[in-house]
């Protein structure tokens, strides 16, 4: 802003809450006593001294203002306007708040700060300044009028503000002080006052004064000043139009003062449109209350407003008018200061000559006031004036602009109206001047008719044209004065019926069909003036006359709503208009004139019109028939039968003619007539023209006829053809016309139709809707549905009798039928209209019945159709489509039966609830309570005799759905038990099929949700289910699971997460004492039910069962309610949050279980074949093998050597009575089950010894890692690894779901534990595939190529045994890949690396994988679903990868280089990379918000596969990427476009760098220092590597800085401290190691050896390669062993390959022999 000019002067910042220096001084020293009280004001006008006193001696004064006030009030001297806003506020705050006193001393002040703050620039301001303005006087009232004078000048002119809300404001404050008996009085008391204060605005103010320049821009100065001038000069017609007229005297030499300056008159020629219009509008009201002073300057005002009557503008144009008729009522010499000729009417005839330019709806109501006060002399000679003013108007109303706009045609045509009836009658009381009423009537009112009529494109007659001429003409002829020109309005009638008549007579065509409409339009406004269109104006104009000589007009009013009867001259023009249309339509089959006939004849149906119709096309025809009766049967009829065999579209005109003389003729007349049209009428159209006039006419022959044969046949008739024809799909419109007419009579109902004809059209339609169900075709079926659902629709809605319901019962079922299809393929509009009519027509139908519900009843067919369907459901759009159904039909019968108690369920909803529910329950198959068992989910006393079949998995779901949505909907959801337990019960066997099916349900997405929202649905019913309730369903349940313990698994889904006893929702030892039979039902309600308990009920739990372990006695441990129920028990407990005390109890049971082996050496199937062996006690086995899972899993540290030797020994010989039964394994479920709980053991028991007890080997028993190794493992594995390889195989073309899957994970878990030596010492066969050249080992070549493939297994698990059992040999391999040493001439540049990784890295999974993932930019990320095709893929192309990267890890640095330049020249890194990045997350954070980089990533076969995982996986694989083989990601890195390169540069130094630079710094501080001449230091805080090496009598020192984005960015190597050396060397080495670290693919401590390598080299005495001048080469890091024959000079192979390429000779670089 101006005046801003140092930093002191800017706005302080919102919310900043500390006052500025000055405030903050004035309160200190205020506060010190030490400052005088007063304050400087502020000044409303320049040089204006503040309002408060700053002379010390008037400190007296200042002294009785409030503090706080005196703070607001300095507040409202700054210039942010919201300071001043909020400062206002909280003036108004203390107004209310403070004492009367305190409040009064600011009254003083106040008027300064309002004559301000009322003119300010922001509204906001403005308003709120109005605001504290209404609460001062609330508070102060009388107290106020001292100051009063002072304050009214700027108060009127904010009641005059431009903005709406500041003057609403004001006049509400002004309201508020003045009481409306009160305000005239104060205005008057400062009306001299006010005056000035708004004269000197207008005439003395200027921008500059108003505003101070230094801080307001120049434009919101300029708007400042324009709204002032604005407010002012309204405020002045304001303060002069409420003073009483014997107090505006006072103000004339005022006003004349005004008058008399020219600032005034400038204001009224600004460009500004509002101050423009604010002079008109002030000039207005002077003329009104002081007429003499506008008298006196009559020659400025009349020429100011008379000369500007043409203004356009819409602000102004209403000022104009307003002052234009107020200057000719009240100055009467106003004519004579203006040259009429010249300046007025000139611009008056433009104005109107142009439509008023679009303000007619504004001022339009101005011009007959206007028009009334033109003087007589200048009219001119025959009302010259007149005439052209007509004309004039008349050119205006044909404007295409004010065609096109309603509102301004209808206030311009009710304008001229206006004015030409008041010329007529003004004519008629004076001068009576004919020829002028001839030419107002002939010219003007026929020339705008006939515009209305005849011109195509004219809008006249959307207007009230039609009415006010009628009005007019009626009032002209009913005039008293009128009757000697009568001739005129017959010669007016007269020539309008001529006119018409030609154009009638001359044929009309389709483009004339305008003049029928207007001609009908025409006759029925005269009939019912009402009828006209009525024009919207957006302004209501209010006329006012200035004298009482007011123009009458009450003709012009409107008429009322009643028939009018017309006058003889417009009876005479509808006759001839009637003959002359018949005479054209009879005679010339004229279709518009048919149109004109007919409606003029249903307007005018009288006996005289129609004999003379009969005697033009008959002659005079003597009959005892009437003239109606005749011309309907010798006319009508004849001419209908025609017209129909000419298929002519006007047959419907006809029936409208005939329909128009019923009322004419006797009812049996009217029955025959009716039956001859029955027979006639053959057209679907014109007979639903004739029900539809019939169908609203009241008469006994009517009445008859509905009721009668002849029109059931008929309708029938229709009925059958259109059903058959919406079959067929012919021709819709026929279709829709029968439809028309059967929806006709189903609405009309039995009170006009007989019941047996709506029996018939319903009984029709409903075959044919059934017909329609079978051939589904969807054009036809969505047709015919939504005219049967308008039918119904119609047919329930008008009928009256409810015994007819019964009749669209059928129908009524079809359509729910339809509604809950999602087969029936119709359109979403189209089943909204069948919904509506069914649920319209069960409504009535239980309003009548209320409720009743019998086998037969609607209601129960209804629920069988829901049933049927729910049945037939396959997806969830159609079950959301079929509950939906269910849904509407509960919510119509419970607003349909009223029920006594609001809150309650209504019963016969509650009836109908319980007969919804599908009774059908599933039981769970064998194969699924095998899996339960596999599983560990429930233990068996048995194994499982179930019968065999399939679980029917989507009706099971979708019935559960169903039956869970009905009680979520029920009141008493909680009472019916019976089927709670079925819903529960079938929720958990869809929770068990999807656990064993997960692998087949994934594909099926719309499955996996239903089950999502069943579980979310059963959970929300739970949840809700009060204590009382669920406590007895919880028992309920306990009771059933004895009869079926697989119940039980129901309990897990109501029992709460903990069942604690402080609820008082269960005592333990009851439970315990309840289910003290330990049967397998007893068993498996137990291990449900204790996940739920508290710590304190497992624990009694828990020491309950180990009390009946420890007494059970040897010979009792297999028999029922043994120790292996208990056990199977405490298993349970062992899985839930076992506490310390429950893991001693654990000690305990191992060793009874230990006791119980050395009594019974037969408890353990050790080294057997499980073929010969009772189910019993292999089921008694696999209990005891999860205990010692369990023990090894929870508490491996409490297990002594002792025990620790019977877990291995047990291991080692059950694995072998698992090798022994291997040939039962894929058919014998026990065999299945005991090699399952075995592998789980062995799992444990091996994660255990190698992870946990690696990491913790101060709990690690003595010796127990050297006989694993040495022993145990050796037991195991030997026949383990066959028997994994075995069965892989095997299962490569069984599905993979149920106990089988189960038993492949574990075997694979299992698998994955084998120890490197047993992996090298195996013993599978042998293996090996013709033309494999591969330098390893027959044993190591069989075991890769036996299970390398398996990392291509369409099963998680097999494929991460695979890779762990690959990792384990992946060091091997290395080894047999060793560097040739001879001197050859030509030397190996890429070597592949491991063969088996290559092929699946290379196969066409992963290049098809590649090339999808391409398709995607590196920022989006790639999401792979679990159990898909494509998830087992890119888990085998990231394990290949991780394996290929292990591989490097323990290669050579020569090997390295040339494995990397395989993969280059393969593009393997380029396709790696690019899958890498876009499966990496974009934010690599887990489930625990942490970086998925920081932790080491661990692969468990046993585990499910997740999208995580892959995630998680790609991760891993790229930090090893990194780690292993920096070089070649940064060449792939430097490669990409520059967004690539930008992203990965984030991503990696944001989350991969400071991973990697912390461990690659420390894995420098682990190397060996024992080398005393190579020493390495580690500055971690800087990434910073210190390396120093010292040769004799040199001493090298390095300093190698990691970059931010390390490894991707250079690695900076600088020196510190060099002896020994010169610079040219020293600069060599450093230049040396700087390539080694940049392109070799290791670590930096690789780079550093690679580099002390050449070093050393170089003092033995070996040559450096003459091209390069190294030792080593600075990638594949060989020494040189090329030589030359002539000058023995040697060279390292790349660098001689790259010096023969570039010099295109194959010479030696120094002696340039032939090389």
């Amino acid at each position: 802003m101006p005046g801003h000019t140092s930093k002191k002067q800017s706005q302080r910042t919102k919310g900043n809450a500390k006052p500025s220096s000055s405030s903050e001084a004035a309160k200190l020293l205020l506060e010190a006593g030490t400052a005088p009280t007063g304050f400087i004001g502020f000044g409303f006008q320049t040089g204006s001294p503040g309002y408060v006193p700053v002379s010390q001696s008037l400190d007296d004064v200042d002294t009785s203002l409030d503090a706080d006030i005196r703070m607001v009030l300095r507040k409202l001297s700054k210039k942010d306007a919201t300071t001043k806003v909020k400062a206002l506020q909280e003036f108004s705050s203390l107004c209310k708040e403070k004492d009367e006193e305190s409040v009064k001393a600011v009254l003083p002040f106040w008027p300064r700060i309002y004559n301000k703050m009322a003119i300010d620039i922001d509204h906001r301001v403005r308003e709120m300044t109005q605001t504290s303005m209404n609460t001062l006087v609330l508070r102060m009232r009388k107290n106020l009028a001292p100051h009063l004078k002072s304050l009214m000048g700027a108060w009127l002119l904010s009641q005059c503000d431009t903005y709406p809300t500041v003057a609403s404001a004001a006049q509400q404050a002004f309201q508020t002080a003045f009481p409306p008996v009160k305000q005239v009085d104060a205005l008057v008391f400062c009306k001299q006052e006010s005056a000035e204060f708004l004269i000197d605005n207008i005439l003395r103010q200027t921008p500059t004064s108003l505003s101070d320049p230094k801080t307001t821009e120049k434009e919101d100065m300029e708007n400042k000043y324009n709204r002032v001038m604005t407010s002012s000069l309204l405020a002045i017609r304001k303060l002069l139009t409420s003073l009483p007229s014997n107090q505006i005297s006072s103000l004339s030499e005022t006003m004349d003062n005004l008058l008399k300056d020219p600032k005034f008159w400038k204001h009224g020629k600004s460009q500004v449109i509002s101050v423009r219009a604010a002079v008109y509008s002030c000039l207005a009201g002077l003329c009104q209350t002081l007429p003499d002073i506008a008298t006196q300057h009559s020659k400025k005002v009349s020429t100011h407003i008379l000369h500007n009557i043409d203004e356009t503008d819409a602000v102004i144009c209403p000022c104009v008018w307003e002052s234009a008729l107020s200057l000719v009522s009240y100055v009467d010499d106003c004519w004579q200061q203006i040259n009429v000729e010249k300046a007025f009417w000139p611009k008056l005839r433009k104005y109107l000559e142009n439509g008023c330019y679009g303000n007619a709806s504004l001022m339009g109501g101005d011009l007959l006031p206007f028009l009334s006060k033109v003087p007589q002399t200048l009219l001119g000679e025959n009302n010259k004036f007149y005439i052209e003013f007509f004309n004039y108007m008349k050119s205006g109303l044909s404007k295409e602009q004010v065609q096109s706009s309603a509102g301004e045609l209808g206030a311009l045509v009710r304008a001229y109206f206006e004015c030409t009836q008041y010329l007529i009658n003004s004519t008629l009381k004076t001068s009576k001047d004919r020829g002028f009423i001839e030419i107002m009537i002939s010219d003007q009112v026929m020339g705008v008719l006939n515009a209305s009529l005849f011109e195509a494109t004219s809008a006249l007659h959307k207007t009230s044209l039609y009415s006010l001429i009628g009005n007019l003409m009626t009032a002209m002829e009913t005039e008293a004065n009128f009757e000697e020109f009568g001739d005129i309005l017959s010669n007016f009638w007269k020539d309008l019926g001529s006119g018409v008549s030609e154009r009638l007579g001359s044929g009309l065509s389709e483009e004339m069909g305008y003049l029928t409409d207007r001609l009908v339009q025409f006759v029925r406004c005269l009939i019912y003036p009402q009828c006209s269109f009525k024009a919207k104006t957006d302004v209501k104009v209010k006329v006012k006359f200035a004298t009482t000589e007011t123009p009458s007009m009450d003709s012009l009013s409107t008429s009322k709503p009643e028939r009018r009867e017309l006058t003889p001259g417009a009876k005479k023009f509808v006759h001839l208009m009637t003959m002359k249309s018949f005479e054209m339509a009879h005679k010339n089959q004229d279709k518009q004139n048919l149109h004109l006939f007919a409606a003029l004849i249903e307007f005018f149906p009288e006996e005289e019109t129609i004999k003379d119709i009969i005697a033009s096309c008959h002659g005079d025809v003597s009959t005892d028939q009437s003239h109606s009766s005749y011309f309907v049967f010798n006319v009508c009829l004849p001419w209908l039968h025609q017209s129909q065999e000419l298929k002519d579209s006007d047959s419907g005109q006809l029936i409208n003619v005939i329909c128009s003389f019923i009322p004419l003729l006797e009812t049996s007349v009217i029955d025959t007539l009716l039956k001859e049209l029955c027979k006639t009428i053959s057209s679907f159209s014109v007979f639903y023209s004739l029900l539809g006039q019939l169908i609203v006419r009241q008469s006994v022959g009517v009445d008859n006829w509905f009721h009668s044969d002849v029109l059931r046949e008929k309708v029938m008739a229709v009925a059958h053809t259109v059903c058959e024809e919406s079959l067929r799909n012919t021709d819709e419109d026929h279709i829709q016309q029968g439809w028309d007419i059967l929806t006709l009579v189903l609405s009309a109902g039995i009170d006009r139709v007989k019941p047996a004809t709506i029996h018939g059209i319903l009984q029709t339609i409903h075959k044919s809707l059934l017909d329609l169900e079978l051939k589904k075709d969807k054009q036809q079926a969505d047709l015919a549905v939504k005219f049967v659902a308008k039918a119904t629709t119609s047919f329930i809605l008008h009928i009256k009798d409810s015994s007819m319901l019964h009749a669209g019962e059928e129908l009524l079922l079809s359509l729910f039928t339809i509604c809950t299809d999602p087969s029936f393929q119709i359109l979403d509009s189209t089943k909204q209209e069948a919904e509506t009519a069914w649920t319209s027509g069960i409504g009535a139908v239980v309003k009548k019945t209320g409720g009743y519900l019998t086998g037969d009843s609607i209601l129960y067919r209804f629920k069988d159709v829901l049933h049927k369907q729910l049945v037939k459901t396959e997806n969830m759009a159609s079950f959301q489509c079929l509950f939906h159904s269910a849904e509407k039909l509960l919510d119509v019968i419970k607003r349909s039966v009223p029920s006594e108690d609001a809150d309650d369920e209504n019963p016969v909803v509650s009836v109908y609830l319980s007969e919804l529910f599908v009774k059908a329950q599933p039981t769970m198959t064998k194969s699924m309570a095998e899996f339960c068992l596999g599983s560990g989910r429930l233990s068996f006393c048995e194994f499982p005799n179930r019968p065999d079949s399939l679980l029917n998995l989507i009706q099971t779901l979708y019935t559960t759905l169903f039956n869970t949505e009905l009680l979520l909907m029920s009141a008493h959801r909680y009472d019916n038990q019976e089927v709670l337990l079925s819903v529960l019960q079938s929720t958990s066997l869809v929770q068990v099929y999807q656990d064993m099916e997960k692998r087949l349900l994934i594909r099926f997405t719309d499955t996996m949700s239903g089950i999502d929202i069943l579980q979310e649905k059963i959970k929300l019913l739970v949840q809700g289910m009060p204590r009382e309730k669920r406590n007895a369903h919880i028992n309920y349940i306990m009771d059933r699971c004895t009869e079926d313990g697989l119940l039980s698994l129901c309990l897990s889904q109501v029992l709460p997460d903990e069942w604690s006893d402080s609820e008082d929702q269960v005592d333990v030892y009851t439970l315990i004492e309840r289910f003290s039979e330990l049967t397998e039902a007893n068993i498996q309600i137990l291990q449900t039910v204790a996940p739920h308990l508290s710590v304190n009920g497992l624990t009694s739990l828990a020491e309950v069962m180990v009390a009946r372990i420890i007494s059970c006695e040897s010979q009792d441990v297999i028999a029922t309610n043994g120790g292996i129920s208990a056990l199977g028990i405490f298993n349970a407990i062992l899985r839930c949050k076992a506490n310390e005390e429950i893991l001693e109890f654990g000690a305990s049971v191992l060793t009874q279980v230990m006791t119980w082996k050395d009594q019974m050496d037969d408890l353990l199937l050790c080294e057997c074949n499980l073929a010969d062996v009772a189910g019993v006690r292999v089921l008694a086995n696999v209990e005891i093998v999860r205990f010692l899972q369990r023990a090894v899993q929870s508490f491996p540290e409490k297990l002594s050597d002792k025990a620790w030797d019977f877990i291995l020994c047990t291991a080692v010989s059950l694995i072998q009575s698992v090798d022994e039964s291997e040939s039962q394994l894929m058919s014998s479920v026990p065999v299945q089950v005991f090699t399952l709980s075995v592998c789980q053991l062995v799992s444990d028991v091996a994660h255990t010894v190698e992870d946990v007890f690696q990491i913790r080997q101060d709990v690690c028993p003595k010796n127990l890692l050297t006989e694993w190794e040495e022993f145990f493992s050796e037991g195991i594995f030997s026949s383990l690894l066959p028997l994994f390889h075995r069965l892989t195989d095997n299962m490569k073309k069984r599905p993979l779901k149920g106990i089988l899957e189960s038993l492949l994970r574990c075997v694979a878990s299992a698998a994955s534990y084998c120890p490197r030596q047993q992996v090298l010492a195996h013993k599978l066969p042998a293996y090996l595939i013709a033309d494999q050249l591969s330098p390893l080992p027959d044993t190591l070549q069989s075991l890769i190529n036996h299970i390398s493939p398996l990392l291509m297994f369409p099963h998680r698990s097999v494929q991460i045994a695979a890779f762990h059992i690959l990792r384990r040999v992946m060091p091997e391999l290395p080894g047999y890949d060793k560097e040739e040493t001879s001197d050859t001439e030509e030397e190996q540049t890429s070597k592949i690396p491991p063969a088996c990784l290559m092929q699946i890295i290379q196969n066409k999974q992963s290049t098809t994988l590649a090339s999808v993932l391409l398709d995607l930019s590196i920022d989006q990320k790639f999401i792979v679903e679990p159990f898909s095709e494509i998830y087992q893929h890119v888990l085998a192309y990231l394990l290949s990868w991780k394996l290929l990267l292990t591989s490097f890890r323990h290669s050579s640095a020569e090997l390295r280089s040339k494995y990397a330049a395989y993969l280059q020249e393969k593009g393997c890194i380029d396709q790696f990379m690019s899958v890498i990045f876009r499966l990496m997350p974009e934010i690599p954070y887990n489930k625990d918000k942490t970086n998925i980089f920081e932790k080491a990533f661990c692969l468990y076969a046993s585990g499910e596969p997740g999208v995580l995982e892959v995630c998680e996986l790609a991760c891993s694989v790229y930090k090893d990427a990194l780690k292993r083989t920096p070089a070649l990601v940064r060449l792939w890195w430097k490669d990409q476009d520059r967004k690539s390169v930008s992203y990965v540069d984030r991503f990696t130094s944001k989350y991969v760098s400071p991973v990697l630079c912390t461990e690659e710094i420390s894995s420098l501080d682990t190397i060996d220092k024992k080398d005393v001449n190579f020493t390495v230091k580690t500055r971690p805080s800087t990434r910073e590597v210190v390396a120093i090496h010292t040769l004799e009598e040199v001493c090298i020192e390095v300093v190698i800085t990691l970059p931010q984005n390390y490894p991707l960015g250079n690695i900076t190597v600088s020196s510190e401290k060099k002896v020994g050396v010169t610079a040219q060397q020293w600069d060599k080495w450093l230049l040396q190691l700087n390539i080694f670290l940049q392109h070799q693919n290791g670590s930096i401590m690789d780079g550093l050896r690679i580099w002390r390598r050449n070093i050393d080299k170089r003092f033995e005495g070996v040559d450096d390669c003459m091209i390069c001048f190294s030792v080593l080469h600075g990638t594949n890091f060989q020494l040189p062993r090329l030589s030359c024959r002539t000058c023995k000079k040697k060279f390292h192979s790349a660098c001689l390959y790259k010096w023969f390429q570039t010099s295109h000779n194959s010479t030696c670089p120094l002696c340039r022999n032939l090389f």
